[in-house]
């Protein structure tokens, strides 16, 4: 076999090594947009998920696309805004959001609860949990205080006091800890499996600027393993990503015809 050969061989192992990602089971995960039942090889789980810092064995069953859709609007890609975040570093999200995603997160905990149900835990939780029983009474604690001295408090003190109240609320308003629904949100929706966080703002204009150009789907033009869930979002961020793009050199091109325009007035004479 001649050098030549040899180079070309290697190069089409090498690329499909490139692809091959090993799953936590030691199975080759498949290239292209499959459910995450198949990527992960099966329909259950026993995973060590965190309770408020420790772990308990549990049962996870995998959601489909449809599933993780009726749960809420809520997306794997990061949005520009929060493009900047130093690691570890979560984005700040105003009340509605916090709920909104807060919501997300405790449906899937429903669907991806299976031994125990999240019924089963919930109920557990609401009967032994102490902290939350703390949380209520301090809760109150503050907001008695509110009420009685907000006349008489500084502007800085009302609102520092108020995001207080705002956050023990949430915290009390939902029966598993921070950290359960967090990992359950990245468990169930597979983004420890996924090549989705790997794809940048300028692969997602260029996929869809192609699928532009041919009539197609952006996520036609993006290879790596995916969930069947991250075609929607990616079809649908990349064509937010092109819209954004075609404003930003639609602006730049009306202002260099105004500039041009500008630079044609007489002067005026004194």
């Amino acid at each position: 076999m001649g050098k030549p050969i040899q180079n070309w061989v290697t190069k089409i192992i090498n690329d499909v090594l490139e692809k091959r990602t090993i799953t936590n089971t030691g199975a080759t995960m498949p290239v292209g947009y499959n459910p995450l039942e198949h990527i992960r090889t099966a329909l259950f789980h026993w995973v060590a998920v965190p309770f408020a810092g420790v772990e308990r064995w549990c049962q996870l069953r995998c959601p489909n696309a449809l599933q993780l859709e009726l749960c809420g609007d809520v997306s794997n890609i990061i949005l520009e805004k929060h493009k900047d975040l130093k690691e570890g570093e979560l984005p700040k999200y105003d009340r509605e959001e916090l709920i909104a995603i807060k919501n997300y997160q405790e449906e899937l905990c429903k669907i991806v609860f299976n031994i125990p149900t999240f019924d089963k835990i919930a109920s557990l939780i609401g009967q032994d949990d102490f902290i939350i029983s703390e949380k209520k009474i301090e809760f109150e604690r503050l907001k008695e205080k509110f009420e009685a001295h907000k006349k008489e408090m500084a502007e800085t003190e009302k609102v520092a006091l108020d995001e207080q109240l705002k956050k023990i609320e949430l915290q009390i308003g939902y029966i598993l800890p921070d950290d359960t629904m967090a990992f359950i949100t990245n468990w169930a929706m597979g983004n420890d499996v996924s090549d989705i966080k790997k794809i940048t703002k300028e692969k997602f204009l260029r996929a869809a600027s192609l699928a532009k150009l041919h009539g197609k789907a952006p996520s036609d033009y993006l290879s790596g393993v995916f969930t069947d869930f991250n075609k929607h979002e990616i079809d649908t961020y990349a064509a937010m990503v092109l819209d954004e793009h075609m404003k930003e050199h639609q602006a730049v091109e009306n202002g260099k015809h105004n500039w041009k325009g500008g630079e044609s007035l007489p002067k005026p004479r004194g």
